[in-house]
């Protein structure tokens, strides 16, 4: 499963204070939990790829919204296909997780679930429909994608072959409107600032909010929604655990995290920070240790390789990240892991967004769009407040170096099979240049 735009410290299992997510917690305590797991960038549908491809997202190459998935990729879900497994994706996000990027390669059924067609404007959960951003939809609510993953497992035909089923849940990206029960819960009551199309000029402007109260509302409107799916999750969770002699593997993470102001914005996609790369990570299910906490970086592109090996499958032969079944074994890596981070512009006119990140143990190098560095110790400054480079230039100069080796051997592999692009009809080209896309 992986929940969108949901922040590793933002669950019980990670130390935050407010019952956010106690399916989740549960969960946690009966299998592995992954203290300091990486996304490799900080928006969907680079770091979807990323995980279906076992690839970084400079190697893959679909950091656009438009871009579509080489098809000379090889895919988990080709793989387990191979193997011999019933393969299903269900998605809530009907503008970057979808066939039209390629995503449904290897999977038996990809279904797209959403609400009607919504106002930018209105008070709902929506979604944008497109990967042009021109409109948009609600969003299928948590509670309706786990009741539709449980009709897929009940039907007559699942009763015999092993599954891969990926969930994409929604909810916890913005704009933050969960169920009033919810937002009742974390101190929001219905029609209170900040809870209708009040929120849009916050979340579009460039900058935070400079209201603390403005924050904390925005920051409670999140939290409901991650409640509210951590409910959604449980019930899909509770049948799985039904399935009388067949236990499942269940593994649950997100593809980014989100800013409340840390470093002066909001949302995600526009850094590289902590609060964006860092996800939960939760592996459950037979085989797996009961309350084992990883405190070694991992990242989310060795999730392909890594399900391959609990499940007894071939090494992706194309993926360079390897699998961390080891860590949660309790054995020792062979060879320093490092976590990469990549960071392009969605849209052709917007260089903002251009950076590259390095995490080796608790040291971690940015590159900026001017080539400026950054550098931050992990442990003892997580908030990444007090820039080392100046004082730490030999640790600077030695990640920068295994970063440009990196980036070498990514562009060698994008260029063997690079993305292509979602083809435009004139009303797109149309409706993307009144909008500044294009020029």
């Amino acid at each position: 499963m992986v929940i969108d735009t949901l922040r590793a410290d933002h669950l019980g299992c990670y130390g935050y204070p407010r019952a956010t997510s106690p399916a989740l917690d549960a969960l946690a305590a009966r299998g592995v939990r992954f203290a300091r797991a990486h996304a490799p960038s900080s928006w969907t549908l680079p770091s979807v790829v990323s995980i279906m491809t076992g690839l970084d997202p400079a190697a893959h190459g679909v950091e656009r919204n438009t871009s579509v998935l080489a098809e000379g990729r090889p895919t988990m879900a080709e793989a387990f296909r191979a193997a011999g497994y019933e393969t299903m994706a269900l998605s809530a996000h009907p503008a970057l997780v979808t066939p039209l990027q390629g995503l449904a390669r290897g999977f038996d059924r990809f279904t797209v679930l959403h609400g009607p067609v919504a106002n930018r404007r209105a008070r709902a959960n929506i979604v944008p429909a497109d990967p042009w951003l021109q409109s948009s939809v609600t969003v299928a609510p948590a509670g309706e994608m786990s009741e539709t993953a449980l009709a897929w497992l009940s039907e007559p035909e699942r009763t015999g072959a092993p599954f891969m089923l990926y969930v994409h849940y929604f909810d916890p990206h913005a704009p933050y409107f969960p169920p009033p029960e919810y937002a009742r819960r974390f101190g929001v009551v219905p029609d209170a600032p900040l809870t209708g199309a009040e929120q849009w000029p916050l979340l579009l402007a460039p900058q935070a909010p400079e209201s603390a109260d403005d924050l904390a509302t925005l920051t409670a409107l999140y939290d409901a929604e991650i409640a509210s799916t951590d409910a959604a999750i449980a019930r899909l969770l509770d049948g799985l655990r039904a399935r009388a002699g067949r236990p499942t593997l269940v593994l649950v993470t997100s593809d980014h995290g989100e800013e409340f102001g840390e470093h002066g914005e909001l949302q995600h996609g526009r850094a590289l920070w902590q609060e964006l790369l860092h996800v939960p990570l939760i592996v459950a299910g037979p085989g797996i240790l009961r309350g084992r906490v990883v405190d070694e970086p991992v990242s989310l592109v060795s999730l392909w390789a890594t399900l391959a090996d609990l499940a007894g499958l071939a090494d992706p032969a194309t993926s360079a990240a390897p699998s961390f079944a080891n860590l949660m074994r309790g054995e020792p890596d062979p060879a320093p892991r490092r976590i990469f981070a990549d960071l392009e512009p969605r849209f052709a006119r917007d260089r903002h967004v251009h950076r590259r990140a390095i995490i080796d143990g608790a040291w971690k190098l940015t590159v900026a769009p001017d080539r400026r560095v950054s550098l931050f110790n992990l442990d003892s400054d997580p908030a990444e407040r007090d820039d080392l480079q100046r004082s730490e230039q030999s640790r600077a100069g030695f990640l920068r170096m295994l970063l440009r080796v990196r980036d070498v051997a990514a562009q060698q592999a994008s260029a063997e099979a690079p993305p292509t692009t979602i083809s435009f009809t004139p009303e797109m080209r149309a409706r993307l240049r009144a909008l500044g896309y294009l020029k």
